[in-house]
C-alpha cells in the first residue's frame, strides 16, 4: 500500500506544474467529474443503497461480497486517488478544496482498512448478511410492475450472496478470525428462524401486502405466484444451507473461551450510506412536498460522499425553504 501511495504522490509532484497551468474552471470540472465517477461507482457496487435512494438502475442486483469484488474496488479507489492528487486545488472555491482534502483522506483510509479484510466478517456483533437481506425490503421502491419483477430477480440472487458469505467466513477461519460462539449461535438462531418460515410469513414476502392501486389484478396474481415461488425455491433453501454451515462448520471452529468479539472493520461505506440515508430522511421530513430527490442526489454527488459537508448544505437548504 505504502509503495502505491508513494508512487501516486510522486506522480502528483511530477505533474503539478502542468496542473497549475490549467484554468480554475478546468480543474474544478475535473474534480466534479471525479466526484461523479466515485458516486456512480458507489451506487453500482452497492445496489441495495441505490434502491434505497430511489435509483432503480440496479434494483435486480445484490452487492457482490466476494474477495475479488473487494479487491477490484480497492483498485478503482487507487485510480480515483491518482486522479485526485494531480488536481491542483489552488484558487478553487473553499468548499471544493475542503471536499477534495476529505476525499483524499477517505481514499487513503479505505486503502489502510482494506488490509484488515473486513469481508471475512460478514457476521459480527452488531449485524450480519443474513439479517441485512430481509431488511432491504424496507427501502426498496414498490410502485410499478417492474419494481416487483426486479425484486423477484434480486431474490433469486440470495443463494449466491449467502454462499459468498460462507466462503468469506471460511477464509476468516483460515486467518484465525472467527467470531465468538455466542455471536455465531445468535446468527444461527436467526438464520434458522428465517429458513423455517412459510413463504407467505417470510419477511421477504412483505411487498405482497401493499400492492399499489395502479397495478392490475392480473399482474398482482402473477407477481404473487412468482415471488412466493422465489422464496420457496431459492431463498428458504439458501437459508437452510447457511444455517447448516454455521452449525456444522463455523461454530465448531470458534473458540469457546473467546468472549471478546472481533473488531468491526471496513464499515466506512456502511456508515456513510447509513448517514446519507439519515440526512435524506431529515430533508424529506422537513421539506415535505418540496423535497426533490434528484436535487438531493446532485448534492451528494457534488460533495464526494462527504457526509459532514452534505449535512451542512442540506441544513442550509432546509433553512432557506422555510
Amino acid at each position: 500500500m505504502q509503495t502505491r501511495l508513494t508512487l501516486a504522490l510522486c506522480l502528483a509532484l511530477a505533474t503539478s506544474g502542468l496542473s497549475q497551468t490549467q484554468p480554475v474552471a478546468a480543474r474544478s470540472a475535473a474534480l466534479s467529474a471525479l466526484f461523479k465517477d466515485i458516486w456512480e461507482d458507489d451506487l453500482k457496487r452497492s445496489p441495495e443503497f441505490a434502491s434505497a435512494l430511489g435509483d432503480r438502475r440496479y434494483n435486480d442486483q445484490l452487492s457482490d461480497i466476494s474477495p475479488k469484488a473487494f479487491n477490484d474496488e480497492l483498485g478503482r479507489h487507487r485510480d480515483f486517488l491518482s486522479r485526485l492528487i494531480v488536481i491542483d486545488t489552488t484558487g478553487l472555491p473553499e468548499q471544493e478544496r475542503v471536499s477534495a482534502e476529505l476525499l483524499q483522506r477517505q481514499l487513503i483510509d479505505d486503502e489502510g482498512a482494506a488490509r484488515l479484510k473486513g469481508w471475512e466478517l460478514p457476521i459480527n456483533q452488531s449485524h450480519g448478511i443474513h439479517t441485512d437481506l430481509p431488511s432491504m425490503v424496507t427501502n426498496f421502491p414498490f410502485e410499478t410492475v417492474k419494481d416487483y419483477d426486479d425484486y423477484i430477480a434480486r431474490l433469486h440472487k440470495i443463494p449466491d450472496t449467502l454462499r459468498q458469505a460462507s466462503e468469506n467466513l471460511l477464509r476468516g477461519t483460515d486467518d484465525h478470525r472467527v467470531q465468538p460462539g455466542s455471536i455465531l449461535e445468535k446468527a444461527l438462531a436467526q438464520s434458522e428462524e428465517l429458513a423455517n418460515q412459510t413463504p407467505e410469513a417470510s419477511p421477504f414476502a412483505q411487498p405482497l401486502k401493499r400492492f399499489p392501486a395502479a397495478i392490475p389484478a392480473a399482474d398482482r396474481n402473477r407477481i404473487s405466484a412468482e415471488l412466493l415461488e422465489a422464496i420457496q425455491t431459492a431463498v428458504l433453501p439458501a437459508y437452510v444451507r447457511f444455517a447448516k454451515f454455521l452449525k456444522v462448520t463455523e461454530i465448531p471452529a470458534s473458540d469457546p473461551a473467546q468472549t471478546k468479539p472481533q473488531p468491526e472493520v471496513a464499515l466506512s461505506d456502511e456508515i456513510r450510506h447509513t448517514r446519507i440515508m439519515e440526512i435524506r430522511a431529515k430533508a424529506q421530513a422537513a421539506l415535505g412536498s418540496k423535497f426533490d430527490a434528484k436535487a438531493f442526489t446532485d448534492l451528494v454527488t457534488a460533495n464526494g460522499i462527504q457526509t459532514g459537508i452534505l449535512e451542512q448544505r442540506v441544513s442550509s437548504l432546509i433553512a432557506s425553504a422555510k
